[in-house]
């Protein structure tokens, strides 16, 4: 079923545009969840998802008021990238790439930023990765790209960006002073981009993570930044009024997992009510292993969430307190997210197996859950090594 946008204008306006953007999500979440099966059948977002979105004006959640956006706070909008999540995981993913993404354009390129103030509204998705090149021309720089993996959000942005390292005409690197490479991220109108549409893929089959990149494309200016000042070296504190690059890019991720463990739960609490099955004296919901286990599940779930909101909430006020965040808080905010998809499996995992069959029959949000969060967990910036690097600093902090 595809819900249209008639279907939201019967909604209550006044959640629909309320200054409580979490209270935005929960109207939004019947119509999320509505349009999910279609989402994922078409490998895509439903159009009527997007406009959804936009009409709630998710996508500009994070942007600062001077430029239209709601401007709330990052916990607050990672609870609202929870709540869609939990409606579908790939709509979740896909807002959080793109709505990160957006506000990330709209503090740090002049372009898009201008844009903003002469009331466009741009979305913005793409990656970190520098893998182009691009030379330094009048007024610009001429990109070329291999094919750029995974543009999260694609199906919603009009611009897409990536990082490029900065080449002489001969294809020499170009250095900075520290004798590491010189590079730029940039951003490009969807229009002029070439865009392969190749995802396909087991779970977040929705998420419009095509493959895309440039060739002998001029990007103006205004439309790039040096992005080396939000990756401080490794050791030291990183200076500054928002998040350190990692730290922004990898945060929303968590808020997808704490929704799809919410599903998750939710979907095998109602699933196992009642339910009798063969050698089980008592329904399954009566049994007491799935009543321990459950219990358990729930006791990680809030426990791994507090940890990962306090964790936020806490880096956010040092930026605005002290304009730093210290290598340990660093640390915690990578912990705390890779530990949480850690967290977030078993707990799927669990549900999935007490949901018997019907986690393995189309259409199955818990069975959707499940390829999800495989998905989810498999991204790079999840990887365990994040525990390691993470280590010097959080075992420093025992010896206080």
């Amino acid at each position: 079923m595809t819900m249209t946008s008639e279907a939201i204008d019967s909604a209550s306006e006044a959640r629909l545009s309320s200054p409580d953007y979490v209270e935005r999500a929960r109207a939004l979440a019947p119509i999320i969840e509505a349009n999910a099966e279609a989402g994922e059948a078409a490998g895509a977002m439903p159009a009527s998802t997007v406009e959804a979105l936009k009409q709630a004006e998710l996508f500009w959640m994070l942007v600062e008021k001077d430029l239209g956006g709601g401007g709330i706070p990052v916990d607050e909008a990672l609870e609202v990238m929870e709540i869609i999540s939990e409606a579908d995981g790939s709509t979740g993913w896909a807002l959080m790439a793109s709505s990160v993404s957006t506000w990330n354009s709209s503090q740090f390129y002049p372009g898009l930023r201008r844009l903003f103030r002469e009331g466009q509204r741009p979305i913005t998705c793409g990656t970190q990765t520098p893998l182009g090149t691009a030379v330094k021309v009048e007024g610009g720089y001429r990109v070329d790209t291999p094919p750029v993996p995974f543009g999260s959000g694609m199906d919603a942005a009009d611009w897409v960006g990536t990082t490029v390292r900065i080449v002489e005409d001969d294809g020499t690197p170009v250095l900075r002073e520290n004798g590491a490479p010189l590079t730029r991220a940039v951003r490009a109108p969807k229009s002029e981009t070439t865009v392969y549409g190749d995802w396909d893929v087991m779970g977040m089959a929705a998420t419009g993570s095509y493959t895309y990149g440039w060739n002998d494309y001029f990007v103006p200016e205004e439309f790039t930044f040096d992005a080396a000042p939000l990756v401080p070296p490794a050791g030291q504190d990183h200076r500054g009024e928002t998040l350190d690059l990692m730290s922004s890019g990898v945060i929303g991720h968590g808020a997808v997992v704490l929704g799809l463990m919410r599903r998750a739960l939710r979907e095998v609490a109602t699933i196992v009510e009642g339910k009798k099955r063969m050698a089980y004296a008592v329904p399954v919901d009566k049994y007491p292993v799935f009543r321990k286990e459950f219990v358990e599940a729930d006791a990680k779930f809030w426990s791994i969430r507090d940890y990962f909101y306090r964790v936020i909430r806490e880096a956010m006020a040092s930026t605005k307190q002290t304009q730093s965040l210290s290598v340990e808080q660093m640390a915690r905010v990578r912990q705390a997210t890779t530990h949480l998809h850690t967290v977030a499996t078993d707990v799927i995992m669990f549900a999935s197996l007490w949901g018997g069959t019907q986690t393995i029959r189309n259409p199955s949000y818990l069975g959707r859950a499940v390829r999800d969060m495989v998905v989810a967990r498999n991204h790079a910036l999840i990887d365990i090594v994040t525990l390691d690097n993470a280590a010097d600093s959080i075992i420093d902090s025992w010896k206080q």
